[in-house]
Protein backbone atom coordinates (compact mmCIF):
# COMPACT_ATOMS: atom_id res chain seq x y z
CA UNK A 1 0.00 0.00 0.00
CA UNK A 2 1.31 3.26 -0.86
CA UNK A 3 0.66 6.64 1.05
CA UNK A 4 1.80 10.17 -0.37
CA UNK A 5 2.47 12.83 2.15
CA UNK A 6 3.42 16.35 1.79
CA UNK A 7 6.34 17.85 1.92
CA UNK A 8 4.65 20.82 2.70
CA UNK A 9 3.40 19.35 5.75
CA UNK A 10 6.18 16.59 7.06
CA UNK A 11 9.98 16.86 5.89
CA UNK A 12 11.85 13.32 4.77
CA UNK A 13 13.59 13.38 8.38
CA UNK A 14 10.16 13.19 10.42
CA UNK A 15 8.68 10.65 8.09
CA UNK A 16 11.58 8.41 8.91
CA UNK A 17 11.97 8.89 12.50
CA UNK A 18 8.39 7.84 12.92
CA UNK A 19 8.29 4.75 10.83
CA UNK A 20 11.55 4.14 13.57
CA UNK A 21 9.20 5.02 16.39
CA UNK A 22 7.03 2.60 14.91
CA UNK A 23 8.99 -0.40 14.61
CA UNK A 24 8.57 -0.08 11.21
CA UNK A 25 12.44 1.01 10.11
CA UNK A 26 13.22 -0.99 7.11
CA UNK A 27 10.18 -2.11 6.57
CA UNK A 28 8.18 1.36 4.90
CA UNK A 29 9.68 2.30 1.98
CA UNK A 30 10.28 5.98 1.23
CA UNK A 31 10.30 7.13 -2.56
CA UNK A 32 10.68 11.35 -4.00
CA UNK A 33 7.26 12.17 -6.05
CA UNK A 34 7.92 15.57 -6.75
CA UNK A 35 8.34 17.39 -4.21
CA UNK A 36 6.30 15.33 -1.80
CA UNK A 37 7.15 11.67 -0.45
CA UNK A 38 5.81 8.28 -0.99
CA UNK A 39 5.58 5.55 1.40
CA UNK A 40 5.49 2.09 0.99
CA UNK A 41 3.79 -0.32 3.53
CA UNK A 42 4.18 -3.86 2.96
CA UNK A 43 1.52 -5.65 1.86
CA UNK A 44 -0.66 -8.18 4.08
CA UNK A 45 -3.30 -8.64 6.20
CA UNK A 46 -2.17 -5.86 8.73
CA UNK A 47 -1.40 -3.71 6.30
CA UNK A 48 -4.47 -0.87 6.98
CA UNK A 49 -3.54 -1.30 10.28
CA UNK A 50 -0.08 -0.64 9.74
CA UNK A 51 -0.71 2.61 8.26
CA UNK A 52 -3.10 4.01 10.69
CA UNK A 53 -0.64 3.41 13.54
CA UNK A 54 1.83 5.21 11.28
CA UNK A 55 -0.44 8.24 10.97
CA UNK A 56 -1.30 7.77 14.79
CA UNK A 57 2.02 8.39 15.90
CA UNK A 58 2.72 10.70 12.65
CA UNK A 59 -0.02 12.79 14.48
CA UNK A 60 1.17 12.44 18.42
CA UNK A 61 4.77 13.31 17.35
CA UNK A 62 3.04 17.02 15.75
CA UNK A 63 1.17 17.42 18.84
CA UNK A 64 4.40 16.70 21.21
CA UNK A 65 6.00 19.41 18.92
CA UNK A 66 3.80 22.40 18.49
CA UNK A 67 1.70 22.16 22.48
CA UNK A 68 4.93 22.80 23.74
Amino acid sequence: MNVLFSSKEYDYHTLVKVAEMAGLAGLVGFHPAGEDYLLSFPDGEDTQALVENYKLRLHDLENNIWCH
